[in-house]
């Protein structure tokens, strides 16, 4: 009899532990492509557009705000037709410079500028890789998200830095570099890694993996991700476990060339990110900021921008992750057009930037950094040391986190703004505390009803007498 027990009971525990390992749905590009168009109609609909064409137009009249500039960006990377967006986005550009805009606000623009077929070094004799990054005098004011967003902003427009210039991209690898904390993540402020943070930290660094200093510093923020991923798959920013965390981890591992599905590192209890982040996906085809959450317009266009990133990876291997396609996007009669302006700085002494050249490698430690074959003749190869890891000095660089015009350029998982993603999240928190309190309450008493307060060996009663009271 023990012996069909025990072997009952080791089938009991096989089964369960192949319904483990069975757990994550391998996810199709098609399938992908069905969450996309999900959120493009979610979106729509709130716009009220009959169809993409309009969807994009209603997107022109608000081309000022973070959100339509994703969307554009997101839009243009799926290979949608954003044309139509250009004039209010020059438009946009230009406001840039009647207001006290953040390094972010150029970065962001500029990314959005290029999604369109605009060149943001030229808008109307304007540049803004030049005001926003490399001569910006707010770009040290902003933290790690200002460094991240110069690097991809540059490297998104292959933009030439002149030799002149303050900054150049090995001094913002450097700064990232610099800034990378003692358990190998990244953060906004404290101590300890922020899951946003180091995703959008790996997704500015992966073009620059061929060094030996930034694989490294890669490497060790691949592990803390690893670590800080939960059973299901997902992650938790400021305490809050949400879909946008898990959105900016996969936009990181694509640009490093990692199977967000297969690589073992990054599976939990059967669990892929992959599969996390469609536990956030609602009937509407939006994605909530918490589990059973509304759709929320934060995770929606960054669920879009990852999602977009895994589909061109599964669909064609791209690992750059603002690549834009140029057929549907250039606009010859423009003169602000990227195809007219973007070989315009042929006597730039700056470094041409080929991620995916392997002979060309950006070095911070050790550091001389490669030029490719676009790069002009003469150009000095520079050396740069890296700064030190420990991020002793991180307080001073965040400071601006304490101005009142601070803005985080992406995140949706700061404090300000998880308080402000879904006010109905709060309600359910505060009624199901509530709750427990109440049940809680409710079983002190029955025990003290039953098992406390004895008198003539009988219970004491909370209500009505007992036998021996008068």
């Amino acid at each position: 009899m023990l012996k069909k027990l025990t072997a009952l009971l080791i089938c009991a525990v096989m089964l369960s532990l192949s319904v483990t390992v069975n757990a994550a749905e391998s996810y199709t590009k098609e399938d992908i492509s069905k969450a996309i168009d999900g959120i493009i109609s979610y979106k729509s609909a709130i716009l009220k557009a009959d169809d993409t064409a309009s969807f994009v137009q209603k997107l022109s009249e608000t081309t000022d705000n973070s959100e339509t500039q994703w969307y554009i960006i997101s839009l243009s990377k799926y290979g949608t037709d954003v044309t139509a967006v250009q004039s209010s986005m020059i438009k946009s550009a230009e406001k840039l410079y009647e207001s006290k805009s953040k390094a972010t606000d150029f970065q962001r623009t500029s990314l959005a500028l290029y999604a369109c077929g605009l060149n943001p070094e030229n808008i109307n004799g304007k540049n803004l890789l030049s005001d926003g990054v490399y001569n910006s005098e707010n770009v040290n004011k902003q933290g790690i998200n200002a460094y991240v967003y110069a690097l991809l902003s540059l490297d998104c427009a292959n933009a030439k830095v002149p030799s002149e210039a303050k900054y150049d991209r090995e001094y913002f690898i450097k700064k990232i570099i610099g800034l990378q904390l003692s358990d190998g993540g990244f953060t906004l402020m404290g101590k300890s890694a922020d899951t946003d943070v180091t995703a959008m930290c790996l997704q500015a660094l992966a073009p620059y993996k061929s060094d030996s200093t930034v694989k490294e510093s890669i490497d060790r923020a691949l592990n803390v991700l690893s670590k800080k991923q939960n059973e299901k798959g997902g992650y938790s920013s400021f305490g809050t476990v949400n879909s946008e965390s898990v959105s900016q981890v996969i936009s990181a591992l694509v640009a490093l060339d990692i199977d967000v599905q297969s690589d073992s590192r990054f599976i939990k209890n059967g669990n892929t990110l992959v599969d996390n982040l469609m536990t956030f996906k609602n009937s509407d085809g939006g994605f909530s900021h918490i589990e059973n959450g509304k759709s929320n317009n934060i995770a929606c266009y960054q669920a879009l921008n990852s999602l977009v990133d895994l589909y061109k990876y599964m669909s064609k291997g791209n690992t750059e992750i603002f690549e834009f396609d140029d057929t549907k996007k250039n606009n010859s009669n423009s003169e602000n057009s990227r195809q007219n302006t973007e070989n315009s700085n042929t006597d730039s002494s700056e470094v041409n930037i080929d991620s995916n050249n392997k002979n060309n490698s950006v070095n911070t430690g050790d550091i001389t950094e490669k030029h490719n074959s676009q790069v002009d003749e003469g150009q000095q190869e520079t050396t740069v040391k890296p700064e030190s890891n420990n991020a002793e000095n991180y307080d001073d660089q965040v400071m601006a986190l304490a101005d009142d015009n601070y803005e985080p350029f992406t995140l949706a998982s700061t404090p300000d703004s998880v308080a402000a993603a879904n006010s109905d999240d709060d309600n359910n928190f505060i009624f199901y505390v509530s709750l427990i309190g109440l049940v809680a309450v409710a079983a002190v008493l029955l025990i003290i009803r039953l098992t406390v307060l004895k008198k003539d060996g009988e219970p004491f009663r909370l209500f009505g007498k007992r036998k021996g009271d008068k």
